[in-house]
């Protein structure tokens, strides 16, 4: 075979290769498990507003509020919550409520979490009990 009529075929396997090469290096990405939530934050007081941790706990309640099972299955496309925050002794509390319509029992639609540094922070999801 001389070397013009092996050009072609050399072109071919590069092509073929080149495709193989890029067809096992492309991968899907996984689905993403999250629900959009917007969070409407309105301090009680203005010690509310300038507590030194206020910016911290905001950050991780949110966090935690996009990770929770309830808030991921929730039936809603995306979850608006009211939340309002004031100083408990030394922690700072917030109650959480959905601005969703027809969201008033669901229990993901209320939620009260307690935050005493952006390390200790807990919330709980309730129906209004």
């Amino acid at each position: 075979m001389s070397r013009i009529a092996t050009f072609p075929l050399v072109l071919a396997l590069t092509a073929v290769l080149a495709v193989l090469l890029l067809a096992s290096c492309a991968h899907k990405e996984p689905e993403v498990d999250f629900k959009p939530i917007q969070l409407n934050w309105r301090a009680l007081s203005e010690a509310a507003e300038a507590h030194p941790e206020k910016d911290a706990c905001v950050i991780a309640i949110t966090s935690q509020i996009m990770r929770d099972s309830l808030v991921r299955a929730s039936r809603f496309e995306s979850l608006d919550y009211d939340v309002n925050f004031e100083i408990r002794g030394e922690n700072l509390e917030f109650e959480g409520i959905c601005k969703n319509s027809g969201a008033g029992s669901t229990t993901e639609c209320r939620f009260s979490a307690v935050c005493s540094g952006a390390q200790n922070v807990v919330v709980k999801f309730h129906n209004g009990d």
